[in-house]
């Protein structure tokens, strides 16, 4: 089972109908179609049922939506896990006017040094 197919099941069971999923996900229509038939396929199970107001979930597709919704939930979890965001905040250095020059210019281009007040 691809996980790409997941993502598409997910956003159709949310948005209902192909277009607004395909929106979602920046994709063409016809590559839902496809990744949602491929995910049928490789589960066996028909998730969705066509309505004239788009796509409702079968009694598979409800119970393949918790899954998936878990799937969903344990690799945003893992990503959040192993994302080394870089340091945020204030840095002051105390140096003479020559080196603070030095070390602002070098550690973002085009960041200049501000004398410090008092």
């Amino acid at each position: 089972m691809d996980w790409e197919d997941v993502r598409f099941f997910l956003a159709l069971a949310r948005r209902g109908s192909l277009s607004a999923a395909a929106r979602h996900l920046h994709v063409n229509h016809a590559t839902v179609a496809r990744r949602i038939g491929a995910l049928e396929a490789a589960l066996g199970q028909v998730l969705f049922e066509r309505r004239p107001d788009g796509y409702g979930l079968t009694r598979n597709g409800e119970a393949a939506l918790e899954a998936a919704a878990a799937m969903e939930a344990s690799a945003l979890a893992l990503s959040d896990a192993v994302r080394h965001d870089e340091p945020q905040g204030t840095v002051r250095v105390t140096a003479v006017p020559s080196v603070a020059r030095l070390v602002a210019a070098g550690s973002r281009p085009g960041a200049a040094a501000r004398p410090a007040a008092g």
